[in-house]
């Protein structure tokens, strides 16, 4: 019994010694110097999309019951920081604006609508 604890340790102290080696510390700080994550969820269905510091990339992920499965990994075009992002409430839908643009993406499909975006005109001047 005191042979298995002594082995236990020594494993754990090995894999904390690679890890410090191997450089966790300078991944957490990569990931904590990128842009925020944004995160929308539906509860109702157990999705959660989630924009992480990877510019462009967008993971989707089913999580039910303590568990969590990523079941589409979405890349949107021209790779802009997404700035916004909303899930529709069955799941089935996803809007991302981007630095740039706006899209539609479907959850279930992975097709990608580019939106267009109604911005006011500030050479117009105020309204009424």
């Amino acid at each position: 019994m005191v042979k298995r604890w002594v082995v236990i340790a020594v494993m754990v102290l090995m894999a904390g010694a690679i890890g410090v080696v191997g450089g966790w510390g300078a991944r957490e700080a990569r990931v904590a110097q990128g842009a925020p994550t944004i995160v929308a969820s539906a509860p109702e269905v157990g999705l959660i999309a989630i924009a992480g510091p990877v510019p462009g990339r967008i993971r989707v992920l089913f999580a039910r019951n303590g568990g969590m499965v990523l079941l589409r990994d979405i890349s949107v075009p021209g790779a802009g920081q997404v700035r916004e992002l909303s899930l529709s409430a069955d799941g089935g839908d996803l809007f991302v604006a981007t630095d740039a643009t706006a899209y539609a993406l479907s959850t279930r499909t992975g097709a990608v609508e580019a939106q267009a975006l109604a911005t006011r005109n500030p050479r117009q001047g105020p309204r009424g």
